[in-house]
């Protein structure tokens, strides 16, 4: 078998973060909106970031299926990129925004994130884009002060405690 094409696998990538682009700016008009739509702004929220894993299971040639499910996404991802746990982990409550806000009745049951939240969501979701585009398999070719994935985790110390890998991760 035959690797794949690199241009086309990156065009494939591209793909997935060309709608994960669209998703964030719906998200953010979202928030501007008057009132704020703070359920649509959710929901943009998880489909970004399911965009954006997708993109990453795509540029480390990992089947994913059909699923919207974050917890399963960012466990492949996990297990291709390993470095990401701070960027993927958080995502893991955000499957519930795929469904909570877009219909009759599910509403009531899960209160819309705050403006607050879905801004650091944005800002998270900004540094997985980011840390995605640097996987462009260009990159190599750049001088070396070019930045890579590592470099768009987040700074300092974890809000949370630090998440030990893998089997402590809380997937099913």
């Amino acid at each position: 078998m035959n690797d794949p094409d690199p241009a086309e696998l990156w065009e494939e990538v591209r793909g997935w973060l060309r709608v994960a682009q669209a998703d964030q700016r719906t998200a953010r008009l979202g928030l501007t909106a008057d009132p704020p739509l703070c359920g649509v702004a959710a929901f943009h929220c998880q489909q970004a970031a399911e965009k954006l894993l997708k993109g990453f299971l795509v540029r480390g040639l990992v089947d994913f299926g059909k699923t919207h499910d974050l917890d399963r996404l960012g466990r492949s991802v996990l297990a291709r990129f390993p470095d990401l746990v701070p960027l993927v982990v958080p995502l893991r409550p955000w499957t519930l925004w795929s469904v909570a806000y877009r219909y009759p009745g599910e509403a009531g049951a899960e209160p819309e994130p705050s403006i607050a939240e879905l801004s650091r969501a944005l800002e998270l979701i900004a540094r997985l884009d980011a840390a995605l585009r640097a996987l462009a398999p260009d990159a190599a070719a750049r001088p070396s002060g070019r930045p890579g994935a590592a470099d768009f985790l987040p700074e300092g110390p974890p809000e949370d405690p630090p998440v030990p890998p893998e089997d402590a991760l809380g997937f099913d």
